[in-house]
């Protein structure tokens, strides 16, 4: 008999990364505290054939203790405790593949990997290196990218909300400073993000676009080569739902998009 389990309870366990069948065995032990693999299939609706190498993985992630004997059976583990055992397990695989990742980029392998891609680099046209970014995240996540790649210049304009957003960025901008990078911000200062003004301004030229007739949105231009561009105004969306253009070309950065900004900086308050 297969015991019935919210659907919220089960969504829920879903988004902390536990497939179909893990969330069924997980909340079937959890209602019989301990059981063996025959009670759990049946409890469950778990096909027996794969009730051990589910039940082996609900183990290595901290959910199930099993006690060895004939048959063998496994207990329930607390569902908080479980979900710290989780955390540490997340938290220990994350450090040691971003050991590996520090290894692998100082290694002959990264070297050989740049070899590759710079190979007939030049024979691709632009439009290849483009695409559509969708939700805040990662599009923070590009613009890091490219501020850690930025040797000369950044213009950006930004919105009141994409403001605090580049304070996440301090310690690239940072970096930028110490390489004499200039960089300029125009973007609408309100009391909402003025505190953030304060903070950028050892980075960056900042100036103020709050009450002019000016374009509502977001661009980022990197050494005349990038460009970020926001395609939905951010006041009207969810973070998630954020959506933005990037390319790598020359060409729409420094003869299309850089003298849009050049004029809105000339245009633009500069901040008491």
């Amino acid at each position: 008999m297969v015991v019935p389990v919210q659907r919220k309870v089960l969504e829920g366990l879903r988004g902390i990364g536990l497939n179909l069948y893990e969330r069924s065995l997980y909340t079937a032990l959890l209602i019989k505290k301990v059981a063996t693999a025959t009670e759990l299939s049946e409890l469950s609706g778990v096909p027996r054939a794969r009730v051990y190498d589910v039940l082996e993985s609900l183990e290595h992630k901290g959910f199930v203790i099993v006690q060895h004997g004939s048959p063998f059976k496994y207990v329930a583990i607390d569902p908080r405790d479980a979900f710290e055992n989780m955390k540490k397990n997340i938290r220990e695989e994350s450090e040691r593949a971003i050991e590996r990742l520090e290894e692998l980029k100082k290694s002959d392998i990264m070297k050989e990997l740049l070899s590759i891609f710079k190979k007939d680099l030049k024979l691709i046209s632009p439009e290849n290196f483009s695409g559509i970014i969708k939700s805040n995240d990662k599009i923070r996540q590009q613009i890091r990218m490219l501020l850690s790649r930025t040797d000369k210049y950044a213009n950006i304009l930004t919105s009141e909300r994409g403001l605090e957003d580049l304070s996440y960025n301090i310690k690239y901008l940072n970096r930028l400073k110490k390489k004499n990078v200039d960089i300029k911000i125009i973007a609408p200062i309100t009391n909402k993000n003025r505190e953030f003004v304060q903070e950028l301004s050892s980075y960056a030229k900042i100036k103020d676009i709050s009450g002019m007739n000016s374009p509502v949105g977001k661009l980022h231009i990197f050494d005349g080569k990038h460009i970020l561009l926001g395609l939905i105004n951010d006041r009207e969306i969810e973070p998630s739902q954020e959506t933005a253009f990037w390319t790598n070309s020359p060409h729409v950065a420094r003869d299309l998009m850089e003298p849009m900004f050049n004029h809105m900086w000339e245009k633009a308050n500069e901040i008491n």
